[in-house]
């Protein structure tokens, strides 16, 4: 049953041992699921049930399993039709005599619980679903007079060292707070580095700090690592397989300061942004394309596809080079890999929900630009119609980095690794394409 999942995590495993009598069963969770994972810790014990979560196809599924050979999902099935499907695909499965057991186990990751910063360096950080994606604006941070609510506050690294605090900014469209985290006994705390924001949430106000630690956002670390908000690192138990250098796309970025990266409301022509628009633009046929540059992004364009039976989204990442020339500089990668990770998290969170937000946000947009419109194809109209059809539409997100500061012909192999944690996370989430816009 968990033949073909992408990131399957286990959460209950039960194990019966045929030898001793006295503990003949055990129950593990969390992170002592490796316990039941472990080919020599199995021996003389089989598994009397199996709980796991993972990625199928993009969509996140929960699969159950019994030694009596009982397999189900929690799942409701829309139709008597769809519900048939899924036996057949299960029951495929269960007769496919090439599916290697110990390979599939390999795959699982194993949440481990962390008493302090992993070693690995920090791409970004993005809220919980509720906050990130939910159906209102959450809660305002209120800082130095201006307001704005959680769903227009996003983050900033700004420390890519492998160890030492956690550093990193809340930045919203007016103002920028600094803020560090660290490992206590009471797990990864977060502190303000000088004055903090107060946030009003249910009647009260209390500091920013107090919120974020009540709903901490998850964390995002090189090598295809996440961090979760109960401070369990999910990583790969399997070496990342090396990045496909076909996919970096050179270009020649005529006319463009590499350095200039948003082209803002006034549409610079000289940026990355900008360019990234036109040469898109060229190369396929948009029913929508947006500018969603600013904090919180969903990405700094994204264009919508549609037909009679798919929507495709396409997340274009863009980042402005440190230099004023193309080279193997691993910094120019960690941002951008970052927002490339936390895009594909889309998928999981559903494709009306991106739609929702999206157009949310391009209101927004507009507010703060007034006579300007973030629709560089397409118009609000169009928005909402591609909402109401998206939830009968099989959905595909694919994925678009530019960085002109990266130079194909030198891309190093520290370059390299970060780019195919990206990409393994994108692709694991989204199925769908990942490709790299650089300098030859």
């Amino acid at each position: 049953m968990f033949a073909g999942l992408e990131r399957v995590v286990a959460t209950n495993i039960g194990l019966l041992d045929s030898r001793d009598h006295f503990n003949r069963f055990s129950l593990l969770v969390g992170s002592d699921v490796f316990e039941a994972l472990d080919s020599a810790a199995r021996r003389n014990r089989s598994q009397t049930h199996i709980i796991a979560s993972g990625l199928d196809d993009g969509t996140k599924v929960t699969i159950c399993a019994a030694l009596s050979g009982r397999f189900w999902s929690p799942r409701t099935a829309p139709s008597l039709l769809a519900w048939m499907q899924w036996c057949d695909e299960q029951g495929a499965k269960i007769l496919d005599s090439g599916v290697d057991l110990e390979h599939v186990l390999a795959g699982f990751i194993i949440p481990v619980e962390q008493t302090e910063r992993p070693p690995i360096v920090l791409l970004g950080l993005e809220w919980p679903w509720q906050w990130r994606a939910g159906l209102g604006d959450g809660p305002p941070f209120a800082y130095s007079g201006r307001s704005h609510p959680v769903t227009d506050i996003g983050f900033r690294v700004d420390d890519f060292s492998p160890d030492g605090p956690i550093r990193f900014c809340l930045v919203s469209p007016s103002w920028e707070i600094p803020y560090s985290a660290g490992f206590t006994d009471q797990g990864l705390v977060y502190t303000p580095v000088g004055d903090d924001a107060v946030v009003h949430y249910q009647r009260t106000a209390l500091p920013a700090a107090d919120w974020i630690n009540r709903n901490k956002p998850y964390l995002y670390f090189a090598g295809d690592r996440i961090l979760t908000p109960d401070d369990r690192l999910h990583a790969p138990r399997t070496d990342l397989p090396p990045f496909d250098l076909s996919l970096l796309a050179p270009l020649e970025w005529d006319g463009v300061d590499i350095q200039a990266e948003s082209m803002e409301a006034e549409r610079l022509p000289h940026t990355v942004q900008h360019y990234m628009y036109r040469h898109l633009s060229e190369q396929q046929n948009f029913d929508i394309l947006l500018d969603d540059d600013g904090p919180n992004e969903i990405a700094d364009l994204v264009g919508i596809t549609a037909d009679g039976t798919d929507i495709t989204i396409t997340l274009v990442h863009c980042k402005y080079s440190s230099e004023p020339f193309p080279g193997h500089r691993v910094a120019d990668l960690y941002e951008v890999c970052g927002q490339a990770s936390r895009g594909a998290k889309w998928r999981e969170y559903g494709i009306e929900a991106l739609l929702r937000t999206l157009y949310s946000r391009a209101v927004k947009w507009a507010a703060r630009n007034p006579g300007k419109s973030p629709y560089l194809i397409g118009n609000i109209d169009e928005l909402y119609r591609m909402r109401e059809r998206a939830p009968q539409l099989r959905p595909h997100i694919n994925t678009v980095i530019a960085q002109p500061g990266l130079s194909a012909a030198v891309c190093s192999a520290e370059q390299q690794h970060l780019l195919a944690g990206a990409c393994s996370y994108a692709r694991a989430l989204t199925k769908g394409s990942f490709t790299v816009y650089c300098s030859p």
